[in-house]
């Protein structure tokens, strides 16, 4: 070993021919990879390894390296460290049904990622935890089992297939195509099953392994094997008593052995915490650190368990030297490949100009996501789409009509994001009068007080003058601003750099001054602690730590006149809320009389409703399927005034919105759209786009049509595999504006694999879009088989009155089931048939075919 690093020592401060101002061997960038690593890792003492095991590793200045920070998101664009194209929610872009689409939107989310690099001095001066550019924890490829799980939006849906393919193409456009430098790092995540929000830090998941291998395992095997992915994220939950984040057979017999994955293996934030502190599969934090590193966990996310307790686990005899090496070097890998420890000279990536970011080229690119991802889930005698020059009047109204709902893990846009409202009202100009009526609601007959009824004396601008304070005393120096309404809801809301809500204290003032004369309720819904004073008189003193409250207090207003106002807010960290909120007087006790009348008035209503993360997110699963009450009896009041109602969902999960089919005449579903939402709506409303986009996943008539949610068997009756009920909208369902036609369906065979031809005509009105999906079933057997698998889909372009032939090519390798007795992938022999069409119920053709082993 003297001998050895007495060489390594010369050959450092040796010039080296290409790079002569090397000062280390791991710095020169004509060597391999894997002899640079082997340089470094010698160099390093162990306490250095392990620091470099955890995902906010600062730097070791006696050998020149820089920290590194990993952990950043990338869904639908790039979350931290600066403005980005927000594209639309992961599971809209799965609603595409367009892998190459994916592949761009990915491509330009890492190039804005790098060009934010590069102006951070190549992260140097990128300071903030957590908000790095180059490694990135997505997609999230889970299956979307159940559409109660509160992270359903973040998926690709509830098909292996469909999400094995769009999360490849995710995969390779954010690491890019050089076949010497890495782009950025993509972690697919949460390997595996990780699949409910109720208790998921300490949730054992049983599943057989033929499910696993079937249905939980296809989309991480394909990230690794066909998108080459850097890294895999492991899951809170435990697989059949082993937490996956100390699994050794997910993570090295599976993962590494069998799908060959060369990458690093990080933990879901706090993981290997809760190996002690929720599974109880150990007793001590230093034996969850043995645990965790001979699992083939590598890097930490977080703070606790290899940063506090592997090094004493090392000094103990716990754990190896060899097996720190072992995580080091992998972590140290994608370091080397992304070109961190090379000159900027021969790496494409640092070449990116800052300008790409929210440049015009990724707003296009944003709107074109939406507009393919809205689904016509009904269009009953073709009220749509809307023709602006025969309309007089178009009342807006509803709960998500003048919101901007991204979802979770959403960064900040370049732009001004655009509603709905906003995307209509463009869309329609002078051409016709758009009405737009406020929401409210009978749930909670309080609303948010408008700018108009707010003033301050810090300028002329309507709202309350805030100041926002980065701890919750309201100490410091704060930062200030004019906010036209006080709704500090960043769970819900875009992100905003003014809300950094974790210890947060705001206060705002200045005075209400209402329309008219009569008694009002003053409420402030908030968390945590909140004074309110009106007129100088504390009228509320919560200051505290507290769950969501509404306080309210009645005061005599007089039309015009100012009423000072002053709102203290603190929150102690979780789902900050602080909302001020007015019931006004009415004449009327029909809370939605102006809207009926509006609805009375106007040739068409749009009504946008749906959901958001105050229903559905990370750590808060659904407990219905059914849109909120008061929407629904909203809809049917409106209904009853006008029929030529049209409903707008914003929602990243299937809702089962039965009486709305019944009864309305067309529902597009937008999810959640991103930046350009609004403008891609009033594209498909007004026939600007002639919708395409597909469900990524089944529409349930209710919840009594799904298994229990710890019930991880997909074939008891789950997803469009196994369901035998009938849906409200099936699995790969979607309307247009157009007819397609299918004709002459062809199968052909050479050795392992299937050549399956049709041809597509439009035969409708409209230039559009078909997504071709081919399906089979397998033979009658003694397993239960699923009832049908998509095996192919393709989204084709159609001018009317143009055909075009399209061609799958099927492996039989995909025909393969897993035979629980042999523990291996078997082929029955026997009649297949095969089905071609619109969705997973709309066959155009069918055709048998004897395959043989």
């Amino acid at each position: 070993m003297a001998l050895k690093r007495v060489i390594i020592f010369a050959l450092s401060v040796m010039p080296v021919l290409g790079f002569s101002q090397t000062k280390y061997t791991f710095q020169n960038q004509d060597l391999p990879i894997e002899t640079r690593v082997q340089d470094l890792l010698e160099r390093l003492t162990v306490e250095e390894k392990v620091s470099m095991l955890v995902s906010t590793a600062e730097a070791i200045p006696r050998l020149d390296v820089e920290k590194y920070y990993h952990g950043n998101e990338a869904l639908h664009g790039v979350v931290k460290g600066g403005r980005f194209t927000v594209f639309p929610q992961a599971v809209a872009l799965a609603a595409t049904w367009n892998s190459d689409l994916i592949y761009n939107v990915s491509s330009a989310i890492s190039d804005e990622a790098r060009a934010k690099w590069n102006f951070y001095n190549q992260g140097k001066d990128q300071k903030n935890v957590y908000s790095d550019l180059l490694t990135f924890w997505s997609p999230t490829i889970n299956m979307a089992r159940d559409p109660r799980w509160g992270r359903t939006p973040e998926t690709y849906g509830e098909d292996p297939y469909l999400t094995s393919k769009i999360g490849v193409a995710f995969v390779k456009g954010l690491q890019g195509n050089d076949e010497n430098y890495l782009k950025v790092v993509s972690t697919p995540k949460h390997f595996v099953a990780n699949n409910q929000e109720d208790n998921r830090f300490a949730y054992n998941a049983n599943i057989s392994e033929r499910a696993l291998r079937e249905y939980y395992f296809p989309a991480y095997k394909a990230t690794v094997q066909e998108g080459n992915a850097q890294s895999i994220m492991s899951a809170y939950n435990a697989i059949n008593g082993v937490p996956s984040t100390a699994n050794n057979w997910l993570l090295n017999t599976v993962l590494r052995d069998e799908w060959g994955f060369k990458g690093y293996v990080v933990s879901d934030c706090g993981a290997p915490t809760y190996i002690v502190k929720s599974h109880k599969y150990v007793d001590t934090k230093e034996l969850a650190a043995k645990a965790a590193l001979e699992a083939g966990l590598d890097l930490e996310c977080g703070n606790d368990i290899y940063a506090k307790h592997l090094l004493s686990a090392y000094k103990k005899g716990l754990v190896s030297e060899e097996n720190i090496d072992k995580a080091t070097a992998r972590v140290l890998t994608a370091r080397f490949k992304l070109g961190i420890f090379d000159s900027t000279e021969n790496n494409p990536y640092t070449k990116i100009s800052p300008d790409v970011i929210g440049s015009k080229k990724h707003q296009d690119l944003a709107l074109e996501a939406s507009r393919e991802s809205m689904v016509l889930l009904k269009n009953e005698n073709n009220i749509l789409p809307l023709d602006v020059n025969t309309i007089k009047k178009i009342a807006v109204v509803g709960f998500n009509a003048n919101q901007v709902v991204f979802g979770d893990y959403s960064g900040l846009p370049v732009i001004k994001p655009v509603s709905p409202l906003e995307g209509i009202m463009e869309k329609v100009g002078n051409k016709a009068e758009v009405t737009y009526v406020k929401w409210k609601t009978a749930a909670r007959n309080l609303n948010l007080i408008e700018a108009e009824n707010l003033r301050n004396d810090h300028n002329n601008e309507k709202g309350l003058f805030g100041e926002y304070y980065d701890d919750k005393f309201l100490d410091g120096t704060p930062q200030t601003r004019v906010d036209k309404v006080v709704n500090f809801d960043p769970v819900n809301n875009p992100p905003d750099p003014y809300t950094n809500y974790r210890h947060k204290s705001i206060r705002w003032t200045g005075y209400i001054t209402p329309n008219f004369s009569g008694t009002y309720k003053i409420g402030v819904n908030s968390d945590d602690g909140v004074r309110l004073w009106l007129n100088n008189k504390l009228v509320v003193d919560e200051w505290h730590n507290r769950g969501m409250t509404t306080d309210q207090v009645e005061i005599p207003m007089e039309a015009g006149e100012k009423y000072a106002i002053k709102l203290e807010y603190f929150d102690n960290g979780g789902d900050a809320i602080c909302q001020l909120l007015w019931e006004v007087p009415t004449l009327t006790d029909d809370l939605y009389a102006e809207d009926k009348a509006v609805a009375r008035a106007s040739d068409y209503v749009i009504a946008v409703m749906g959901i958001n993360k105050s229903i559905e997110k990370e750590g808060r699963d659904r407990t219905d399927l059914k849109l909120p009450e008061d929407q629904v009896n909203y809809l049917k009041e409106i209904y009853a005034e006008n029929k030529n109602v049209i409903v707008v969902l914003v929602a990243g999960s299937s809702l089962a919105i039965n009486w709305m089919d019944n009864n309305i005449p067309a529902i597009v579903d937008a999810w959640y759209p991103g930046e350009s939402g609004g403008k891609a709506i009033a594209d498909v409303l007004f026939g600007d786009y002639n919708p395409a986009g597909r469900l990524p996943f089944t529409f349930y008539k209710s919840i009594t049509d799904l298994p229990p949610m710890d019930d991880y068997e997909v074939s008891n009756g789950r997803t469009y595999m196994y369901f035998k009920g009938e849906a409200l909208y099936p699995f790969g369902y979607g309307l247009s504006y157009s007819e397609f036609e299918y004709k002459g369906m062809k199968i052909k065979q050479k050795d392992d694999t299937l050549t399956i031809t049709t041809t597509i005509k439009n035969i409708g009105g409209y230039d559009g879009d078909e997504v071709a999906q081919l399906y089979f079933k397998a033979p009658d057997a003694s397993i239960k088989r699923p009832l049908k698998k998509l095996v192919g889909f393709k989204r084709e372009f159609l001018p009317k009155g143009k055909s075009t032939q399209i061609e799958f090519e099927v492996s039989k390798k995909e025909l393969q089931f897993w035979d629980v007795k042999t523990k291996q992938w078997a082929f029955a022999s026997g009649e297949y048939q095969f089905m071609i069409g619109g969705s997973s119920q709309d066959f155009k053709q069918q055709k048998s075919f004897r395959l043989k082993p």
